[in-house]
């Protein structure tokens, strides 16, 4: 039975939490939050493990899984680590559009086994078969307006999200423009860049005032073809991210005691 730690204990820290509380599968030893006031509420919550309070590289250092549900400025912290790069260690990445700008240190990890969920769509299977071989790579994401208000692109560019009264493009471009753009809603670009390893992929944010589902395509083309991927899913109690997401993340903590694997 393998040492977990969370860092991070919003929402999908707190699912995760709750998953490893109710299943026998391993032991919660620690959490980290920079917020101390949501790891003590998620304490309360558990019934069934009593993990303590740690410093990230404590939790890191005594930890056989380590799983990330903080924010993108923290995985650069955690990857640089010294505690990390061990061969009885597993790290579980859910922001992974903290990796955009930081692959170097990825790279650099040799003994870590590293895990990046598909989060919030479906269609990476696909897209990491054909890698090297696509020659067009869109992703357009609806949201509602809730999960996007705030963000900088919106900020800068004065936009009235509430003038908006039905489906209506507000970005268009590039994954290192939509980084700076959507921080906190750029997960899955993120992920299906480090899938494909495709470098010109074009972004598309749909704001929809009307919209109840975050919804994401993924169009690619190729010698192979064409793959065209649509997820609709629910949002969490925090609009910008997908209840999607942590299923993901619970998979392959459950894979994890399989020796059968479906996918690659």
């Amino acid at each position: 039975m393998m040492k977990v730690g969370i860092i991070g204990c919003g929402f999908i820290g707190k699912e995760i939490a709750k998953f490893l509380d109710n299943n026998n599968l391993h032991e919660l030893t620690a959490l980290n939050d920079i917020n101390k006031t949501n790891a003590m509420n998620l304490l309360k919550i558990l019934k069934n493990n009593s993990p303590k309070l740690m410093g990230l590289s404590d939790l890191i250092k005594k930890c056989d899984l380590i799983i990330e549900s903080a924010s993108r400025d923290v995985v650069a912290e955690i990857l640089r680590d010294r505690n990390l790069d061990n061969k009885n260690k597993i790290l579980l990445i859910m922001s992974t559009g903290g990796l955009i700008g930081n692959t170097d240190l990825l790279m650099k990890i040799k003994n870590c086994r590293v895990f990046l969920p598909s989060g919030a769509i479906a269609g990476l299977d696909a897209i990491k078969a054909v890698s090297g071989r696509i020659n067009s790579l869109t992703l357009t994401t609806a949201k509602p307006i809730a999960a996007i208000e705030n963000s900088p692109f919106i900020l800068k560019n004065k936009i009235n999200l509430k003038g908006i009264k039905s489906k209506t493009t507000i970005f268009e471009g590039s994954l290192n423009d939509a980084i700076k753009g959507f921080p906190q809603n750029i997960n899955v670009a993120a992920t299906l860049f480090l899938a494909s390893k495709f470098g010109d992929i074009k972004i598309n944010i749909v704001a929809d005032p009307n919209a109840k589902l975050n919804s994401h395509q993924i169009e690619a083309t190729g010698d192979f073809g064409k793959i065209t991927a649509i997820t609709e899913n629910m949002p969490s109690e925090n609009p910008k991210t997908s209840y999607l997401a942590v299923l993901s993340a619970i998979d392959i903590i459950r894979d994890l005691n399989s020796n059968i694997n479906i996918g690659n």
